[in-house]
């Protein structure tokens, strides 16, 4: 009989992959909030000016 001595690979990260559709509407939603803040931002920035 042979033993395995070789100390073993560590157990890579598990899979927490999402779904191409899901990374995507994610981006899109993550646009579409960023666009929002900063258009109220502007909007603040620019209320100060009237």
């Amino acid at each position: 009989m042979q033993e395995d001595n070789s100390p073993r690979k560590p157990q890579k990260y598990a899979d927490s992959s999402i779904s191409d559709k899901a990374f995507k509407h994610m981006i899109i939603w993550f646009t579409v909030y960023v666009a929002l803040f900063c258009i109220g931002v502007a909007l603040v920035v620019n209320a100060d000016k009237f």
